[in-house]
């Protein structure tokens, strides 16, 4: 066949715009990141995808972005943290009120919002936020003990137990799925139950081959990842009732914090009672120690990994060898395109193809 064919042109250009819009991340094999260094040894807990990161600065909630970084302020009592934001960069945390007790909050066009109590208790805490401004977090009652809730419009509800000594809300996509882990003990040892909750039922993630796993984080496909208590502690990536074990290394526990919407995860390498040692991020098939991707003459260890957004950029934590230990955001030297951004180029590529279709049809018809 002719290559000088306008049909076989179009195919060229399409197959090739089609390479350039699939949703494969970088391969790992060829991955290094660059490190940026956050203010004053702030604490991140979460990255958007407009790379905004929130954390904790100086004992107050604090926002950052490459303009510049904000304090959200307290509720006012003497401190606040910030643990996770949407892609509008409100921001759920918890925070002091003037007597002393902990609220949960949303930070929203700078306006800090109490969120309140829930259960006759004093204390609540924000842990997750969707881009619907629900907040998943949880809260302490006296009778009851720990709890977890989900709130919207100012109203905290309480979404239940699985049987266990206490639970722990930890994630929340836009769905409004919840995700999060029964506990038995407490957070550092088993027997733990990872748990769903949807639609106003909870369920146990019956997945673990030793009956005890948390759920640290959900993406907007529904994916989980959290750690599996099943010999050495290990982190797993769940997709559609299939759990993939993603293992560990250096003989270290490792549990997954979290995750992007195209399913790559971070999370920590280290020991007893989860003391963070090593980063890693599991992508493409295989888990990699985040100090391996960059340049070891930074004279930094990532530590620990808080979270990841689409474009692969991450909000670690990390130690240098003379200036002290504080937050980084580490990018891909070679960014991943968003999704929105392939498929706009998918949808354009189909509507030149058909335009040239119509052409050819019309060209033929009048030969």
């Amino acid at each position: 066949m002719s290559t000088s064919h306008p049909a076989f042109a179009l195919a060229l250009l399409l197959s090739a715009g089609a390479a350039a819009a699939a949703p494969a991340a970088v391969p790992t094999a060829v991955r290094s990141y660059t490190v940026t260094v956050l203010p004053d040894a702030m604490s991140p807990a979460g990255i958007n995808n407009a790379g905004q990161i929130v954390g904790t600065r100086n004992g107050q909630a604090y926002l950052w972005s490459a303009g510049g970084g904000i304090d959200l302020g307290t509720l006012g009592g003497a401190s606040s943290t910030g643990t996770a934001l949407n892609r509008f960069g409100e921001v759920t945390g918890g925070a002091l009120t003037a007597s002393g007790d902990e609220h949960a909050f949303i930070y929203s066009k700078g306006v800090m919002t109490d969120l309140g109590t829930i259960g006759g208790g004093t204390l609540t805490h924000g842990t997750a936020i969707n881009d619907r401004g629900q907040v998943a977090g949880n809260f302490h009652a006296p009778a009851t003990g720990w709890g977890a809730f989900v709130g919207e419009g100012g109203q905290l509800r309480d979404i239940g137990n699985l049987g266990g000594a206490s639970i722990w809300a930890s994630g929340i996509n836009n769905a409004g799925r919840v995700v999060g882990s029964s506990l038995g003990q407490d957070e550092f040892h088993p027997p733990q139950t990872a748990f769903v909750y949807e639609n106003g039922v909870m369920s146990a993630l019956n997945y673990s081959p030793s009956g005890s796993s948390t759920a640290n984080a959900v993406n907007q496909a529904g994916q989980i990842t959290g750690t599996d208590w099943h010999g050495p502690e290990s982190a797993y990536l769940y997709t559609n009732g299939m759990t993939q074990v993603l293992g560990s290394m250096y003989g270290l526990a490792a549990w997954g914090t979290a995750l992007n919407n195209r399913g790559e995860v971070v999370g920590n390498l280290g020991g007893a009672l989860q003391v963070p040692f090593f980063a890693f991020i599991y992508a493409d098939g295989r888990m990699s120690d985040l100090n391996t991707l960059i340049d070891p003459a930074l004279g930094w260890t990532v530590q620990s990994a808080a979270g990841i957004n689409d474009l692969g950029q991450i909000a670690a934590y990390g130690c240098h060898d003379s200036e002290g230990c504080g937050g980084l955001l580490l990018a891909l030297t070679s960014p991943v395109p968003e999704p929105q951004a392939q498929a706009m180029l998918l949808a354009g590529l189909a509507l030149l193809g058909l335009a040239w279709r119509r052409g050819l049809s019309a060209a033929y018809r009048c030969a």
